[in-house]
């Protein structure tokens, strides 16, 4: 696992104005709207990836998961360094309120699971006669 460097830690970061979120029952999937790959995220790591929906320091989102449940294994920072490889979180000015995220639910280990092709290429037209009509 990758060790997150001391300054990025302490500095406020947020998701990026190009994410959108569906919340769903497990979970939620993200929709990066500029590289437009969506990213599955089970409920343990919509909890974290919603600490940096205002911003918050990586410290005060480890700090949060530990509150919830999640134990000191790495696998909360792993989390966190793939929401960065990603590229879905950036740097941001501090706030002087921390963000209020309740999770009730039982801690698993976060996961986000990015899908193997951005939108684009997934899509397909209506119009493609390659594709039958449906009758």
């Amino acid at each position: 696992m990758r060790a997150i460097d001391s300054d990025v830690a302490s500095s406020v970061q947020t998701l990026r104005s190009t994410i959108t979120a569906a919340v769903l029952d497990s979970g939620a999937v993200l929709l990066d709207l500029e590289s437009k790959y969506f990213y599955a995220l089970n409920g343990s790591a919509w909890a974290i990836a919603q600490l940096f929906e205002s911003g918050a320091s990586i410290d005060a989102a480890k700090a949060q998961a530990r509150a919830w449940g999640a134990p000191d294994d790495g696998h909360v920072d792993a989390f966190i360094a793939q929401l960065q490889r990603f590229e879905l979180l950036e740097s941001s000015d501090p706030l002087s309120v921390a963000p209020d995220v309740e999770w009730h639910g039982s801690w698993t280990t976060p996961s986000i699971e990015r899908q193997a092709e951005p939108l684009q290429n997934v899509m397909v037209s209506a119009f493609d006669p390659s594709i039958p009509l449906a009758e």
